[in-house]
């Protein structure tokens, strides 16, 4: 044994020092390689020192094989500590992974509680069964039903009343209204009609300004207005007050007329108190030309701030139709004497018996009247004015016996 360690210790004091491999007794392919013959076999020389290089004993064995294990043991190590990181980054996600699945089940617990407090015959989950409810499918915990039909206003989304007219533009959208009375036959009580002069069943509103398409003023129909009142002529006016000032006036089947041809006549609301900047609309049908030619003019129109003034005089601006001349006119009365602020040629022959609309639009000192005939565009005088700052609005007829249909004021 001695001599077999002696022999083992000759041969590593010859080795170089420069030898840089871990375990001596092991040889790499490559040097294997190196040191065979031309035709592969093993160099005699090389068996021999591999016989002389034989490990003396199994201790020696053991000693090398116990330092490579620690070597790999030690690079094992450095690998558990990896794999502990590993596992502690693994282990550190699971608390969170388990809070999430606990939060999932108790929001499903939660929701399995709201499903069951809700019965299975409400299906809107507010509180009022399906058979009681005007709006199963929609939660409406108030039953709101503004028009009273059993329907749910929830399920009545932009046309709250159901008459095909959307909310926007429905004057009634909540109700019928309390007028049983329809002026121009479009199947809509005159309260509910944003144009009750004009037939206008679809109630078209571009501006959703409270006045229909169909009775905006010609000489501006951009403007903003909403009905202010209506007044169809059924009975005498009476709120706040008509004054018949001169003429004869008759009321009729749904007319208001003023008969006396050879007249000059004026009627209108005294006093008024809903504002002086205004819109008027009428509409009327002249039956009779008073006495008079040539230059006498036979008119009928309707009146804007009119005021009776303390001297007992009655003043006012008109807006009307010289039937006499086929001339759209503004007027002002100042008591004594006329003043023509504006004429314009109408473009048609006006004629008795024709049903013709006068629109007269007063703001500050401007004023615009127009005439809508039924058979041709729209035709319109302007003026401005400061003799009147206010006043009410009225009806006129000069020489002509004239039935009203009825008179619109929109602010």
């Amino acid at each position: 044994m001695k001599s077999r360690m002696l022999a083992g210790l000759l041969w590593l004091v010859s080795v170089p020092l420069a030898c840089t491999e871990a375990n001596p007794y092991y040889i790499p392919p490559d040097a294997e390689r190196d040191q065979t013959t031309g035709d592969g076999d093993v160099s005699p020389d090389i068996d021999a020192d591999a016989d002389a290089d034989a490990a003396p004993d199994g201790d020696a064995i053991v000693e090398a094989e116990t330092d490579a294990d620690a070597d790999v043991d030690e690079g094992a190590d450095g690998d558990e500590g990896a794999d502990a990181d590993t596992d502690e980054g693994v282990d550190a996600d699971v608390p969170a992974e388990a809070e999430a699945e606990a939060d999932a089940d108790a929001g499903d617990a939660a929701d399995a509680e709201a499903e069951a407090d809700v019965p299975s015959d409400d299906n809107d989950g507010d509180g009022v069964l399906n058979t009681a409810d005007n709006c199963p499918d929609v939660w409406n915990p108030g039953q709101e039903d503004c028009d009273v039909d059993g329907i749910g206003d929830a399920c009545e989304t932009g046309d709250t009343d159901g008459d095909t007219i959307p909310d926007e533009i429905d004057l009634c959208a909540c109700a019928p209204g309390t007028s049983i009375h329809d002026e121009d036959g479009d199947g809509l009580m005159d309260d509910c009609d944003n144009c009750p002069l004009v037939a206008n069943a679809t109630q078209a509103n571009a501006d959703l300004d409270g006045l229909g398409d169909a009775c905006e003023p010609p000489s501006d129909p951009d403007r903003a207005l909403a009905i202010e009142r209506f007044e169809p002529l059924l009975l005498a006016p009476s709120d706040p007050g008509w004054l018949e000032s001169s003429g004869t006036w008759v009321l009729g089947t749904d007319i208001y007329s003023e008969t006396d041809s050879a007249a000059s006549a004026v009627a209108f609301y005294d006093p008024w108190g809903l504002g002086d900047d205004v819109f008027l609309q009428a509409t009327f049908r002249v039956t009779e030309l008073g006495p008079g030619g040539g230059g006498t003019s036979k008119q009928a129109g309707i009146l804007a701030r009119t005021i009776t003034f303390t001297d007992g005089t009655v003043r006012w601006y008109s807006c009307g139709l010289d039937m006499a001349h086929a001339r759209v006119e503004i007027r002002y009365w100042d008591g004594s004497a006329y003043a023509v602020l504006a004429q314009r040629d109408s473009g048609v022959a006006l004629a008795v018996g024709v049903d013709y609309r006068m629109s007269f639009l007063v703001v500050g000192s401007n004023l615009a009247c127009s005439l809508e005939s039924p058979v041709a565009a729209p035709v319109t005088a302007t003026a401005t004015s400061t003799a009147l700052p206010f006043g009410a609005p009225g009806l006129r007829t000069y020489r002509t016996a004239t039935s009203f249909a009825g008179l619109m004021v929109a602010r």
